[in-house]
């Protein structure tokens, strides 16, 4: 019996919905030890139907008399929300149903409680500007790194415009005006704004008319991105020296993988040991959960790491191909671990420019695969980037493991 059955009862020929009121809220909620309410039919199925919205309302009810702050305004700008969009009231009392309902639920309230209540269903406080981000971000992204890029970008300007109702071009501008970052980080950010904006637009959140990020271009004054560059043989030799005397096998291994993949350090991180599978013969990476459509792909290992893999594999304590990384917060979170401590070695220990990361290992075999004359739609199969043609972008199914497996065999170091 599903657990919405157990909210139906019957008397004599009609059905009543029922829920008990938890005991901690009773004394907000009238001293009331159950909810209970006619559905006014005998039909079981009607009665099913009927009962739902009440069931959800009471939920909620419980909910905000327990003092969430949070549901609170989540519910007093959903019933604000469906009074704009059906404003039509009873001409005799000036009220609307979402008025009448919103006064049920301010009345199971405390006086704090119910005035902030009031404040978000009437307006005197504003919409918050990030109040719609988790929606959004769960329709819009899946992988995790760009959702949480998505994230931070929201709440990033949230501290600039705390409403939806004080978002204008002007306060865009301010901010923009007042960023210190990079001009693409600032790009990447507006981005992410421009694409949530839209997305509220589309559900009549705010008004479609209503473009603030809309031309917009960013000042030239912003900071140019550092560009990323090659590593050259000597600084990679250099970085597996200073690797080899931390002993930090998992760096080692993650570092080395990138040298003969050309892959990110979140798709490396996440990759589990099933990961490793055999295409047509050849041992490959299965990366199914890249940053982009286009990352998703096998890349053939390397011969010169191929014993590496096998012993990685054998000694996995985790599941993952790169084991016994301490992190909280899944494979994304292992990557930033990662990631940091790569930094560090890099920046204290190679005393390496600010412009060489982990992500050069993209360009570094990139470069490779171009110096050994690799024809670049190949070398996008590898690396996981879109191809611009037609032809090879939109009609062709990609290339074979085996010419996939020719290319990266010409990358090669000079130790």
């Amino acid at each position: 019996m599903s657990k919405q059955k157990d909210y139906l009862i019957r008397r004599g020929n009609t059905w009543y919905a029922r829920m008990g009121i938890p005991e901690d809220v009773r004394h907000k909620l009238g001293h009331k030890r159950e909810y209970i309410q006619s559905l006014r039919t005998p039909d079981r199925k009607i009665a099913l139907i009927q009962s739902k919205p009440l069931i959800a309302e009471w939920k909620n009810a419980i909910h905000i008399a327990r003092g969430n702050a949070s549901a609170i305004q989540k519910t007093a700008l959903m019933m604000r929300h469906e009074a704009d969009a059906d404003p039509k009231v009873n001409p005799d009392t000036g009220m609307s149903d979402a008025d009448y309902a919103a006064e049920d639920i301010a009345d199971g309230l405390d006086g704090i409680e119910q005035e902030e209540f009031y404040d978000y269903y009437t307006g005197r406080i504003g919409t918050p500007f990030n109040h719609f981000a988790l929606e959004f971000i769960k329709a819009t992204y899946i992988n995790t790194k760009t959702a949480r890029d998505a994230q931070r970008s929201i709440d990033l300007f949230t501290a600039h415009c705390p409403t939806l109702e004080s978002v204008s071009a002007r306060a865009v501008m301010k901010w923009i005006d007042g960023e210190t970052r990079s001009q693409s980080s600032v790009s990447k950010t507006k981005t992410f704004l421009s694409k949530y904006w839209k997305y509220l637009q589309q559900r009549d959140y705010v008004s479609r008319d209503h473009k603030p990020f809309t031309d917009i271009e960013l000042p030239k004054t912003l900071k140019p991105r550092q560009p990323r560059e090659a590593y050259t043989d000597e600084e990679v030799t250099l970085i597996l020296e200073h690797l080899g005397l931390k002993q930090d096998n998992a760096l080692t291994a993650i570092t080395t993988l990138a040298m003969y993949t050309g892959a990110r350090i979140s798709e490396l991180a996440g990759l589990h040991v099933d990961n490793v599978i055999t295409v047509d013969g050849i041992p490959c990476f299965k990366i199914d959960d890249a940053k982009t459509k286009a990352g998703n792909r096998a890349v053939p290992v390397h011969p010169e790491i191929q014993e590496l893999v096998q012993t990685l594999i054998t000694d996995s304590t985790d599941g993952y191909l790169v084991s016994g990384v301490k992190s909280k917060g899944g494979k994304d979170r292992r990557a930033d671990v990662l990631g940091k401590r790569y930094g560090r070695l890099v920046r204290n220990d190679c005393l390496l420019p600010s412009t060489k990361v982990f992500h050069c290992f993209r360009n570094t075999v990139a470069t490779k695969l171009e110096s050994a004359g690799i024809p670049e739609n190949i070398a996008a199969d590898i690396v996981g980037h879109d191809k611009a043609t037609m032809t090879y972008g939109l009609y062709s199914g990609g290339t074979s493991t085996q010419q996939k497996l020719e290319a990266v065999t010409a990358i090669k170091y000079n130790k």
